[in-house]
C-alpha cells in the first residue's frame, strides 16, 4: 500500500466519499484518494472499484490488486464487472500476463460475470503490452462478442510498440471495416511501416487517407504568454514521408 498520513476530520458518508476518491483518482491525486479510502468507515463496492480503479490507471498496480485480494475477503461486498476492468488494468500495467489471465477466468467461474466488451478489451491490452500479438490476434477471433474499433485500435497501438507489420495490417483491415474516418488509426499503421523501414507502405497509407478525404487534424501547443494572453502554435497536420522521416 502506497503510505499516506491519515486524519479522519470528517465522518464521510458512502455517496460523498465515492465522490471524493473519484475526484482525486481521475485528478491524479492517488495519495488523497486513499486518504480518502481509509478514513472512511462505510465503503460499499463503488468504494473499492473507484480505488482499485484509480491506482490501476495511474500506475500502482501492486496495490491495486492487493487491495482486490482484500476485498475479496469481504463478506458484504462482492466484486462486479467493474471491479475487474480496473484488476485486469492492473495486471497489463505490471506485465503480470498469468494473473491477468487467472482474473478473466475467474469473473466467470467464481462470481458468475460474463465479460463485456471492456474485459476483452483490457485482456488485448494485457497481452498486447507483454508483446504477444499473435496470442492477442486470435484472442479477439475467439471473443464471444463482436470486438469492436477500440479492441482493433488496441491491437493496432500493440503492433506499432513492437513493430510488427504484418499484424498491424491485419488490425487495420478489420479496424477500416468498422470505421474509416479516424485519422489516427491510418497514422498508426503508417507509423508502422515507417518504423520497419517500408516507406512505400507508409505512402501507400497516405495515399489511402487522400483517397477517402480522410485529413489529420493539425497538432498545437498552447503556451500561455502573460496574465492575459495565451499564444497557440499549429504544426504540419501531414508531413511527408521519406526516408529520413516517419509518420507524425
Amino acid at each position: 500500500m502506497l503510505l499516506v498520513n491519515v486524519v479522519p476530520l470528517l465522518d464521510l458518508s458512502v455517496l460523498l466519499g465515492n465522490a471524493l476518491i473519484d475526484m482525486y483518482a481521475k485528478c491524479g491525486s492517488i495519495e488523497l484518494a486513499l486518504q480518502v479510502f481509509q478514513t472512511m468507515r462505510e465503503k460499499d463496492v463503488t468504494t473499492w472499484n473507484s480505488v482499485i480503479g484509480g491506482l490501476a490507471f495511474h500506475g500502482h498496480a501492486k496495490e491495486s490488486i492487493n487491495l482486490f485480494v482484500e476485498m475479496q475477503r469481504l463478506k458484504n461486498i462482492k466484486p462486479n464487472d467493474i471491479t475487474f476492468v480496473g484488476v485486469i488494468v492492473a495486471c497489463s500495467h505490471a506485465r503480470s500476463v498469468e494473473e491477468g489471465r487467472r482474473y478473466f477466468k475467474l469473473m466467470r467461474e467464481r462470481y458468475n460475470i460474463e465479460p463485456n466488451i471492456r474485459h476483452y478489451g483490457c485482456m488485448v491490452d494485457l497481452l498486447g503490452r507483454a508483446g504477444l500479438l499473435t496470442e492477442a490476434f486470435e484472442f479477439i477471433a475467439k471473443m464471444e462478442i463482436e470486438p469492436n474499433a477500440i479492441v482493433w485500435r488496441t491491437l493496432l497501438g500493440a503492433c506499432r510498440v513492437h513493430g510488427n507489420v504484418e499484424l498491424g495490417r491485419l488490425a487495420n483491415e478489420r479496424l477500416l471495416k468498422i470505421r474509416r474516418d479516424e485519422s489516427g488509426d491510418y497514422v498508426l499503421l503508417s507509423n508502422i511501416y515507417a518504423s520497419a523501414g517500408e516507406w512505400d507502405g507508409a505512402e501507400e497509407v497516405r495515399k489511402l487517407m487522400d483517397d477517402g478525404g480522410v485529413s489529420k487534424e493539425a497538432g498545437r501547443s498552447l503556451i500561455e504568454a502573460d496574465d492575459r494572453a495565451l499564444m497557440q502554435f499549429l504544426f504540419d497536420s501531414k508531413p511527408k514521408l521519406n526516408s529520413r522521416s516517419q509518420a507524425s
